[in-house]
């Protein structure tokens, strides 16, 4: 009966941890939810800001884009900034280890490029990661825990990192991210967000009718421009976002499953256990019945 009650009180465990991962799987399905609808205003957005541009840029004098700091120099910066997004906390399956190793290596290849890297981390598991790896950070910056990042927090963190582009402490800033996929953990990409390249500006479709602009068209420009850049760095933390949340329902459907699966396996190693014992007893008692009928038999005879 020991056995049995060792595997009652398993099973009892596992029950009661049952209802906690069922609850944060629904959490994290609320907030990959959530997430993807951020993804795709933040992307409608960010398009429509890039249409606005298309069309002021061949109306723009190179004063003004002087002004906006649009850059033509393709030569790799001499001091880069890598701005590295993973999660705030755990509970994501393999993503911060898939994000952080191709991080690695991206980082790697851009020291290859440049003559100073410099780390920058949004969220605690990449601030812990470098720290562990002993490597000095620029600016470490936190997620929220119990929803996906606002536009303001990006906005805030984007004016911290343009103020410091503007005062010389570093030449580019590029964000590393891992893309969004639903059914897997992308590898990490790198992509140059700061400062804005010739090549990165939107080009105008053929057809597009020419527009009539009333206002003056370098202040237009650079305010679209501003914004758009702010959407861009945007778009980057809320593609993280988006996968770190499909990650983490991932684990956590993965979780449930298996916690079911045990429950079922100890459930019936349980009732057979209980069998086997009542078996047993049932044996030991017509045995004890045995015993005491043959002395009363004998007596008889």
């Amino acid at each position: 009966m020991e056995d049995i009650e060792r595997i009652k009180e398993r099973l009892e465990n596992i029950q009661s941890v049952e209802p906690i991962i069922t609850s944060l799987r629904t959490i994290a399905a609320g907030g990959w939810r959530t997430a993807l609808r951020h993804q795709e205003s933040a992307t409608s957005f960010a398009d429509n800001l890039a249409e606005v541009l298309a069309v002021l840029l061949p109306h723009v004098s190179e004063e003004a884009l002087a002004r906006a700091r649009i850059s033509r120099d393709n030569r790799p910066p001499r001091r880069a900034l890598m701005l590295v997004m993973a999660s705030e906390r755990g509970l994501c399956g393999a993503f911060n280890d898939t994000v952080l190793e191709g991080a690695e290596r991206l980082i790697a290849q851009q020291q290859l490029q440049s003559d100073e890297v410099l780390v920058a981390t949004l969220g605690k598991r990449a601030e812990t990661h470098f720290l562990r790896q002993g490597r000095d950070l620029y600016m470490s910056y936190p997620l929220p825990i119990t929803r996906v990042p606002s536009l303001g927090l990006v906005r805030e963190l984007g004016e911290a990192l343009v103020d410091s582009l503007m005062a010389g402490e570093f030449d580019a800033i590029f964000a590393v991210y891992s893309p969004y996929k639903a059914a897997t953990t992308a590898e990490p990409i790198s992509q140059r967000w700061l400062p804005i390249d010739a090549s990165m500006l939107p080009s105008r479709y053929e057809g597009w009718t020419e527009p009539i602009i009333e206002t003056e068209v370098g202040v237009l420009f650079e305010r679209a421009l501003e914004e758009w850049t702010f959407a861009r760095l945007y778009q980057f933390v809320i593609e993280s976002a988006a996968s770190e949340q499909s990650a983490r329902f991932r684990a956590m459907d993965a979780a449930s499953s298996n916690l079911s699966r045990i429950i079922e396996e100890l459930t019936l190693t349980y009732h057979t256990a209980r069998q086997h014992a009542i078996t047993m007893e049932m044996l030991d008692l017509v045995a004890g019945s045995g015993i005491l009928r043959g002395p009363a038999s004998r007596r008889g005879h």
